[in-house]
């Protein structure tokens, strides 16, 4: 995928370009599903003069077994749905969607983390000019992931130009990850919850003197007072995931050193698009992240007294059960969707506003942009035979539609935006809501679609894997296509 910009002198900064690659083929079976039915062709015209039943039966078996490639249902083939429907089967029946933690679990007494994560741990690294570091390794897929805590200054009262100029920032901060050195994954996470006011509260506690003016502390006393009903905490994260060097035997530990050492460079190209307060996260604070998000009714708690936090190994939940389309955890239930399509056409800078603002209706929302950026080789490859390929496609019919020669102008200006110098990033967006009771689930999910609409997302639930993508938005490193069973 890659961003275009166009600049007027006179009309607001859109932005576009998005796209996803169609591979060439014939029926829609793409470029294998394309070989495999001209083998069947061959080998049954083969057959045809020995044995003209036999050819029959391997022309309709043929048929049979490619039908299920050509058919797409939400952006996926036949064959993909059916074995997601199959693992989910074979899932509930070994009764592996249900989680138990702690003294009545026959795995360990320890609460630790469920599904993708169950191994996960987390490493302290003193940096010097950062402090101390906590990075989360996933030793099954060799990931080490860091998290920054941002406090971005939003958009109210802002100038469009700096909108644009923070825009821009964050394209050349995104563009400069497909030279990063093992970068996997980079994802974006605000998170809005109630807010207690415990931070209000603390922040005046800690600031206030106490031979101030009796008139200003009783006003700062009525704010702190007052303030809280009603109101939301965001708290926006980004998080990288590195694997290991190839080709190196390295322990955890130096992995995650190696990491650290490349976050003075990172968190100065993101200065520009977030502003300031850039802090990475602590295991303390990874873990008080994690916690709240299995079991909400513990956050204000947590929020009040830190020295709550537990350690990452008792930070999970201490039951869930998966469901088809939902995730029940501990307190509270959760739904988890993903993009099926990006916006068509151009897009504003604030397209995406109403879809992270909060929610009063929901106990906790989780909005997750999921980068993952080419290397400027393959980047260059994959650009090229995108042209090729939507070239081909339009060339095919008598008609071209429209759609099809949009995509060919898309493919054509991303080849020529890659060679400038621009980068190339896969993406996606994870949403997830979170609700008291698995009752409220349809009205958060009409709450969801209305907020896609107005961001022009097309979304769809995360089927048979709400686990898996509930743990994909938390700052764990979890990176889905690595650890997913079926292929896309």
């Amino acid at each position: 995928m890659s961003t275009g910009v166009q600049n007027r002198p006179t009309e607001q900064r859109t932005y576009g370009n998005w796209r996803l690659g169609r591979g060439a083929g014939l029926f829609g079976l793409g470029p294998a599903g394309t070989i495999a039915a001209f083998l069947v062709m061959v080998l049954a015209a083969a057959m045809l003069p020995v044995s003209p039943l036999a050819a029959l039966l391997t022309a309709v078996l043929g048929v049979l077994l490619l039908a299920p490639l050509a058919i797409r249902v939400n952006g996926r083939t036949g064959f993909q749905v059916i074995t997601a429907r199959v693992a989910w089967w074979l899932t509930r029946a070994r009764r592996h969607h249900i989680y138990v933690s702690g003294v009545a679990s026959r795995v360990a007494a320890a609460h630790q983390l469920p599904g993708v994560l169950a191994r996960s741990e987390v490493y302290e690294v003193e940096t010097g000019r950062s402090g101390v570091v906590a990075v989360v390794v996933v030793p099954q897929s060799r990931h080490y992931t860091v998290t920054l805590r941002c406090a971005p200054e939003g958009l109210d009262l802002v100038d469009q130009s700096v909108v644009d100029a923070r825009v821009a920032h964050l394209a050349t901060w995104l563009s400069a990850l497909s030279r990063e050195p093992h970068l996997v994954q980079a994802q974006v996470t605000v998170e809005t919850t109630p807010d207690p006011g415990t931070r209000l509260a603390a922040e005046v506690a800690a600031t206030s003197r106490p031979d101030a003016p009796a008139l200003a502390l009783q006003v700062l006393n009525d704010v702190v007072e007052s303030s809280p009903a009603g109101s939301a905490t965001v708290d926006t994260r980004v998080s990288l995931t590195y694997t290991a060097p190839p080709g190196r035997s390295m322990s955890h530990e130096d992995v995650c050193r190696e990491v650290a050492g490349r976050l003075p460079h990172l968190h100065a190209g993101l200065t520009g698009a977030t502003g300031a307060g850039i802090t990475p996260l602590s295991a303390r604070s990874l873990a008080s992240v994690v916690r709240a998000a299995y079991d909400p009714a513990v956050a204000v708690d947590l929020a009040r007294d830190p020295q709550l936090t537990p350690d990452w190994p008792q930070a999970g939940p201490v039951a869930t059960r998966e469901s088809w389309d939902a995730y029940r955890h501990d307190s509270a239930a959760s739904r988890t969707w993903c993009m099926v399509e990006a916006p068509r056409g151009v897009v504003y800078s604030r397209l995406f506003a109403r879809l992270t603002d909060p929610d009063p209706a929901l106990l906790r929302k989780r909005v997750t942009m999921v980068y993952r950026p080419y290397s400027p080789g393959d980047a260059a490859r994959l650009v090229e035979a995108d042209k090729r390929d939507a070239r081909f496609l339009a060339s095919k019919k008598h008609r071209p539609s429209a759609r099809d020669m949009t995509d060919v102008v898309a493919a054509e200006q991303a080849a020529e935006e890659e060679a400038a110098g621009a980068g190339v990033v896969r993406f996606t967006v994870l949403v997830t809501a979170t609700v008291s009771d698995e009752t409220q689930l349809d009205e958060a999910a009409g709450i969801i679609r209305a907020r896609a609409g107005e961001a022009r997302l097309v979304l769809r639930p995360m089927y048979g894997c709400q686990a898996a993508g509930f743990a994909a938005g938390l700052p764990a490193g979890v990176v889905l296509p690595t650890h997913a069973t079926i292929p896309f």
